[in-house]
């Protein structure tokens, strides 16, 4: 795919989210260990979840737009890539920066740590809901995919590889603290606050960058640029 590049840096800016990352670190740091089975059933209904929606978003693109394939490298898509783009900027360089968490402080403290396979299903499917408000990047995503000349299954296989990057950054942890257990959890609970905070830090610099790159580029491409 054309946008293969920018698909897999919205994903890794996905991946910072709190339903992605932040959560699964959480409940690692708060029970002090990596429970495999309940872990996996998690991350994979944040998954079903995203996929779900991303093939319902991408259907309705089509369904607004019946011609959005055939329109991927016309003025109309250019332009529409201009707006998404400039919206990825704003929102990275506009947003206020998130607070910093205070030394010693556990911000992590307060949320819960299921461990039964419904209780996991339930937090997945909260955490990925709650998020779908405000999720920019993965908009930003079905909306490329969506005008691309690719047929249903390759879109299909495009959005199951866009959620596998979403959660490499969180499954790399996972299994770093389920392999060097007590060698590397006491540093994950530490960190597990300024991680938090690092992840809303990264969000809005990945969306600058990803979306200054895609107005850039389609403003060169209908000549905005001289």
């Amino acid at each position: 795919m054309e946008h293969a590049a920018t698909l897999a840096g919205l994903a890794l800016l996905d991946s910072t989210s709190l339903g992605t990352l932040v959560i699964p670190i959480a409940l690692v740091a708060r029970s002090r260990r990596v429970d495999r089975g309940p872990m996996a059933i998690y991350l994979t209904t944040v998954c079903l979840v995203y996929l779900s929606l991303g093939i319902t978003l991408v259907a309705g693109f089509d369904l607004i737009s019946t011609a959005a394939a055939r329109l991927a490298h016309t003025e109309t898509a250019q332009w529409a890539t201009l707006v998404i783009g400039v919206a990825l900027a704003g929102f990275g360089i506009l947003s206020p920066n998130p607070p910093k968490p205070e030394p010693g402080t556990d911000s992590l403290g307060s949320r819960p740590t299921p461990a039964s396979a419904g209780a996991m299903v339930v937090l997945g499917l909260g955490a990925s809901l709650v998020e779908a408000a405000t999720m920019v990047p993965y908009i930003a995503a079905t909306g490329i995919i969506a005008s691309s000349p690719e047929a249903w299954p390759v879109r299909i296989v495009t959005l199951i590889l866009y959620c596998l990057v979403m959660i490499a950054p969180a499954l790399v942890l996972l299994i770093l603290a389920d392999t060097l257990g007590q060698r590397f959890l006491p540093k994950l609970v530490r960190i597990a606050p300024r991680l938090e905070y690092e992840a809303k830090v990264t969000l809005l610099w990945v969306a600058a960058i990803l979306g200054l790159h895609l107005a850039g580029r389609s403003a060169g491409a209908l000549g905005l640029l001289g």
